[in-house]
């Protein structure tokens, strides 16, 4: 701006001066100025002129003042920026835009090389080739829940209520394809929560672990955690579909054979399955299975290492040197009325569900070897005295038939199953046994154990997408384990108690949302005898008893992903 102001001025004053002389140019000729006009208009044209200059001048210093301000302004952002970035900063800043280089070369390989991830409701978290080739599944499941019981047939010195938090089930599922969808994977596993599998007298010991069983019976130390948060795998193996639509599956999984058992823990009505299941069930075997499903029926078929009963339980991860059974066999027979098979996933109900009708049936049967090691004899007076003994040539038959149905909100589910043993004990070399009675082998008489279950549901209320919020249900199930043949054995020394539960449970379900479920109930057994059927109490809060009216009140959040 004063450059400007300074580099005019002497135009300026050359254009007043030009204007002087035109003014004087066209001055009247007839009227010629006097000298005293002249002198006032030169003196008139200075004093502009002076007047011009002194401004011209204010100006040029005016600008120096900003030259100078701008001047101090640029030093002292130059100072700024030094103190800012300095070496750490400076190295921050390249290690961000590493990442992010970083990131976006990574998302241009996954997009080169045609994979795609993300998350999907029913499926988890997966990541897989955008042809169906390769596939990885990732999902689990999160249980919590609140336990009190109340059990009037306590054993002397046990307290009479129980009651406290839990978390029942926190496992990881891995599943998936490998080559293209025909070939399928699956591995499984669970954090265990503390067992807790002392039993009162009376409870289920068998096993080489002393876990489960009706034959021999007795305490595992009460209240004794045992492999809490321990990971364990269940489901564990390779399923291939041949062109025909039969699937060959190797591996450990749970045998086709109780249906309450093969429908997921995270889809059952109540808090916890039914005590006729947790009797009968055939948890986890390692072996074979083929399968084939069509639009109206489904068959399965196994031949394993053995799967649990109600004599031996311990049937996870055996091999040719510890499997149990010298064979085992099981197949399951599905016949589907209406409805898809995907409606039969769950015993939970939902408004919107089309009318869904199923019937099944299943058979096993295995002869124990002598693996099968009951690890101690318990329930037997002389507790110093302990018997290596087998169920070596003891055969388990079973039947079971079920129905599921779906309609208008409604969900009911019925079983009724059976089983046959034919048990011998036999003696290895390496015990002894406190009684003479028993020298080598020791047979019994048959033993005939049944149960029952038939449970409903009904949504109440539901979403905008007629998914349930709201769930009443109730459940009735008794069943007939009773036991007293160690008393001609073994007479006056044996304690064994059987099981004949008659137990009702109500409770209700809230839906947040597909992923998360709050459930509780409250059971009752009407029945004296609940021994071998109590299992664990840590399973389903139920705990052996010689009386009446035991009672459980249970809590439960779920969460799956």
């Amino acid at each position: 701006m004063s450059l400007a102001a300074t580099t005019c001025s002497p135009f300026l004053l050359a254009a007043v001066l030009a204007g002087t002389d035109v003014l004087h140019a066209q001055a009247p000729v007839g009227t010629p100025a006097g000298p005293m006009a002249q002198e006032d208009s030169l003196e008139a044209l200075r004093a502009d002129f002076e007047a011009l200059r002194r401004h011209n001048e204010a100006l040029e210093r005016s600008n120096e003042s900003l030259a100078e301000r701008n001047e101090a302004l640029s030093s002292s952002l130059a100072v700024q920026n030094q103190d800012w970035l300095d070496a750490d900063r400076a190295a921050e800043i390249r290690g961000i835009v590493q990442d992010v280089l970083a990131d976006t070369q990574g998302r241009t390989s996954l997009q080169d090389g045609g994979l795609s991830a993300g998350y999907s409701a029913g499926r988890g978290f997966f990541i897989g080739s955008q042809d169906g080739s390769f596939n990885l599944n990732i999902s689990g499941q999160l249980q919590t829940r609140w336990v009190f019981n109340r059990n009037p047939g306590s054993s002397p010195g046990v307290s009479e209520s129980d009651w406290g938090f839990q978390v029942r089930r926190a496992k990881v599922r891995f599943q998936g394809n490998v080559i293209d969808p025909s070939w399928t994977y699956q591995i499984n596993g669970s954090f265990e929560g503390p067992d807790n599998a002392g039993r009162e007298i009376g409870g289920p010991v068998a096993g080489p672990g002393g876990v489960g069983g009706a034959l021999v019976t007795g305490t595992i130390g009460v209240g004794t955690p045992s492999d809490g948060g321990t990971f364990e795998f269940q489901e564990v193996f390779i399923a291939k579909q041949l062109e025909n639509g039969i699937v060959l599956t190797v591996g450990q999984f749970k045998t086709p054979w109780m249906r309450e058992e093969l429908v997921d823990s995270s889809q059952q009505l109540a808090v916890e399955r039914s005590v006729i299941n947790e009797f009968f069930n055939q948890d986890r075997a390692v072996g074979v299975m083929a399968s084939y499903q069509s639009d109206s029926w489904s068959l399965a078929g196994s031949y394993n290492n053995g799967q649990a009963t109600a004599v031996y339980q311990d049937t996870r991860y055996t091999n040719l040197a510890d499997s149990p059974t010298d064979w085992a066999f099981s197949g399951r027979f599905q016949w589907k009325f209406t409805g898809d098979w995907s409606d039969f996933d769950s015993l939970t109900s939902d408004n919107t569900t089309e009318t869904a009708v199923m019937v099944g049936v299943a058979a096993m049967g295995q002869q124990y070897g002598l693996n099968s090691v009951i690890a101690q004899v318990r329930n037997v007076n002389a507790a110093s005295q302990t018997a290596d003994i087998s169920l070596d040539s003891t055969t388990v038959w079973g039947v079971t038939a079920d129905v599921s149905a779906k309609f208008s909100g409604w969900s009911i589910f019925a079983a009724a199953v059976w089983q046959y043993y034919d048990p011998t004990l036999q003696k290895r070399d390496t015990g002894t046994v406190p009684l003479a009675a028993f020298e080598n082998s020791a047979s019994f008489e048959s033993y005939n154990p049944w149960g029952f279950v038939v449970q409903a549901g009904y949504a109440l209320t539901a979403d905008a997408d007629g998914n349930a919020k709201w769930e009443l249900f109730a459940r009735y199930e008794e069943g007939n384990a009773a036991d007293d043949r160690f008393d001609s054995i073994f007479p006056g020394q044996s304690t064994v108690e059987g099981g004949t539960p008659s137990i009702l449970t109500v409770g209700a379900n809230y839906f947040f949302n597909d992923n998360v479920k709050f459930t509780v109930d409250w059971g009752i057994n009407f029945a004296e005898e609940m021994s071998l059927f109590a299992q664990s109490p840590s399973v389903a809060g139920w705990e052996s008893s010689d009386a009446a009216d035991q009672w459980v009140l249970r809590a439960q959040m779920q969460l799956i992903f």
